[in-house]
């Protein structure tokens, strides 16, 4: 499989964000998605939670938002197949089914959870002033008190009775904490500021574990609206740059990271509605490098999604020359025969369509550069891709120079 980095930025669209949540599930290349789902008639946002069994190429709604049933919030991964847990409203609910059938656990406000090292095994905080730190070992029926003045975010790591947290203000600096006691005492490390120091719009760093004991993933934003994945193998003393993204309009796309189960494996998930404005975009960014490069999935949801979709294909490869061009460009594909009314779709930056083509037993396709209306589009990046009944391909870039 060819990797590629692909980042749609929608700089000047003016929407609300879509802030789908990504977890880690128990097994390697597992993965639950909560969030929006789709935008109905009457404007009413719907939520569901989906579940992927490889990496994000293919996700299966699991579980949508009923009048009167649990709210979807936050998920967050057990190490135990098939638990999940779900924070919204000030409740907390677990699932045993992979997230379709829930039991409530207790209502809290404010309250951190963190878990998925150890099977059942959940930690709280934020829920009063003094920093509480509570354990439970049993999916949350019991939690017990193990610190006091815990005001950070936690995570839990890679051992048993691990946890790490991060620390600090923005514009002042950052450290990490480390406890490998449940909590009850933490290591401090300074983390330097060309690591984690702004937290632009309130995009703060975050931290998750890796497999490998010692093992820590941070991203980080810098003022310009970029993010950094940095790598650590040695317990945040020393901080490895892996990648840094393309500019991201933080109030259109909701972004959210988590490291997976597999080791090398690590996620961006990006989200943000359609432009009619009735549905969802999520790419799902999967590195199995420790954030290096990454293969990106792409899944349009709409009312329609009932069961497993698969909106990306891996087999169609797409290539165009030149690149960048002036006057014309070749896109060159290789699209079975079998496939019912491919179309080649091309899109400029900002994601907005602007010509679709029938490519039907073609292997290439000129572009001239123009939209559906004959007129030459300006100067810059373009998206294209190969759609056919409710499949893509992946998506390739182009550029237009005078």
């Amino acid at each position: 499989m060819k990797n590629i980095v692909f980042f749609l930025v929608l700089s000047f669209l003016f929407a609300p964000t879509a802030k789908a949540q990504i977890t880690r599930g128990a097994v390697s290349g597992e993965l639950y998605i909560s969030g929006e789902w789709y935008i109905d008639n009457h404007g009413k946002v719907h939520y569901a939670i989906f579940h992927s069994t490889d990496n994000g190429k293919n996700i299966s709604l699991k579980y949508q938002n009923i009048p009167g049933e649990m709210p979807v919030g936050n998920v967050i991964g057990d190490a135990t197949p098939g638990a999940l847990y779900n924070y919204c409203n000030n409740e907390l609910w677990v699932s045993f089914d992979y997230g379709v059938s829930w039991q409530y656990i207790e209502t809290v406000g404010g309250a951190n959870y963190t878990s998925g090292s150890v099977s059942g095994e959940i930690y709280k905080n934020g829920t009063d002033v003094a920093g509480t730190l509570y354990y439970s070992e049993n999916f949350g029926s019991n939690f017990y008190v193990n610190n006091t003045n815990i005001k950070f975010r936690l995570e839990v790591g890679s051992q048993y009775g691990e946890i790490l947290g991060l620390s600090g203000i923005a514009g002042f600096g950052y450290s990490l904490k480390h406890s490998l006691n449940y909590g009850q005492n933490f290591n401090n490390t300074p983390i330097d500021s060309t690591v984690a120091f702004w937290a632009p719009s309130g995009q703060f760093p975050k931290i998750s574990r890796g497999t490998a004991p010692g093992e820590i993933y941070l991203v980080s934003w810098t003022p310009e609206l970029h993010y950094k994945i940095f790598y650590s193998a040695d317990t945040g003393y020393t901080w490895t740059e892996h990648f840094e993204s393309e500019y991201i309009n933080i109030y259109y796309w909701g972004v959210q990271f988590t490291a997976g189960r597999e080791p090398g494996s690590f996620y961006v998930k990006r989200a943000c509605f359609n432009p009619e404005f009735d549905g969802i975009w999520v790419f799902i960014d999967y590195s199995n490098d420790y954030g290096k490069t990454f293969t990106t999935y792409f899944h349009d949801l709409d009312s329609t999604i009932t069961g497993t979709i698969n909106h990306v294909s891996d087999s169609i490869e797409l290539s165009n020359y030149p690149n960048p061009f002036t006057d014309y460009t070749t896109i060159s594909f290789d699209v079975s025969e079998s496939l019912r009314n491919p179309m080649l779709n091309i899109y400029d930056i900002f994601g907005k369509p602007i010509k679709q083509i029938n490519i039907s037993g073609k292997k290439t396709q000129i572009w001239d550069g123009t939209n559906s209306n004959g007129i030459r589009v300006k100067d810059g990046f373009y998206l294209y891709n190969i759609s056919w009944e409710n499949y893509f391909s992946k998506f390739n870039k182009l550029l237009i120079i005078d």
